[in-house]
């Protein structure tokens, strides 16, 4: 599992002063970019070096509580499944204050070729990243 850190901020929410829904996508999104970027294989190398990216092809989100500006988050980043071409990843978003579990989120990503736009089989240097964080439970 990995761990990342964000905060609600005013333009992450709605006229309800609550988190605007779309935006636990962007924290998940933001939280995937830093476990890609602590292990030094950035989103910026997928696309330039190695040529290819992985994209987002089903995202799926539960609210479990609302969120207001200044909520400090702790997001855990989890991945559920490996397959050849495609990986799951999961997202517990938690208050960092009392850590209630405030949010889930998860995605399903498929790796393409970065010109082409053809699918890949995932690099192993990714495949060796990904099974390190693997949900025990699989």
């Amino acid at each position: 599992m990995f761990i990342t850190f964000n905060r609600v901020r005013l333009d992450d929410t709605d006229a309800a002063g609550i988190l605007f829904f779309a935006n636990q996508f962007r924290f998940v999104h933001d939280a995937l970019d830093d476990f890609f970027d602590a292990d030094g294989h950035s989103f910026n190398k997928m696309l330039f070096e190695y040529g290819f990216i992985f994209v987002i092809v089903r995202a799926e989100s539960d609210y479990l509580a609302p969120l207001t500006v200044g909520d400090n988050l702790e997001i855990h980043v989890m991945v559920e499944k490996i397959g050849t071409t495609s990986f799951i990843m999961l997202y517990n978003i938690y208050k960092s204050d009392d850590h209630s579990l405030v949010g889930t989120s998860k995605t399903v990503h498929v790796c393409l070729d970065r010109v082409e736009r053809t699918k890949l089989t995932i690099p192993d240097l990714y495949r060796s990243l990904l099974g390190k964080h693997t949900f025990a439970g699989q």
